[in-house]
């Protein structure tokens, strides 16, 4: 489900082009490692129906596979979205940043109908 990046250039300015738009918004966030108990928090930066950018204090590694859960905002009606993601991009972490909040992109790899379907309706909601 990964959107793909194009660079087009309008009138000298680098443009992205994606299959699946992203949409800002901060929203929280709950996520497991698989096969892991332990539960953590963050923050999305932007989501589309391909993923979404979050703000984590743990630094993830390419690859793995995490569990989450969104939380939609509450005048919306909706239940936590569920899906599993995989780790399609992150930084590394310098010794300065302990405390700071980092940006990983996370592409959704599992996700049900009923989920999709509130994620679309998520996305429309941003949308306005």
């Amino acid at each position: 489900m990964r959107g793909k990046r194009t660079g087009k250039k309008s009138r000298g300015i680098q443009r992205e082009s994606r299959k699946f738009p992203r949409r800002p918004i901060e929203l929280p966030i709950l996520y497991t490692f698989t096969g892991n108990i332990m539960t953590y928090g963050g923050e999305t930066g932007n989501i589309s129906e391909g993923g979404l950018l979050v703000h984590l204090k743990e630094t993830l590694w390419e690859g793995m596979k995490v569990k989450i859960e969104i939380f939609p905002p509450d005048l919306f009606g909706l239940k936590p979205i569920k899906a599993v993601t995989q780790i399609v991009w992150a930084p590394a972490r310098q010794w300065e940043d302990w405390n700071e909040y980092l940006q990983h992109g996370l592409e959704f790899i599992e996700i049900d109908n009923k989920n999709s379907l509130k994620l679309k309706r998520l996305l429309k909601y941003i949308e306005g």
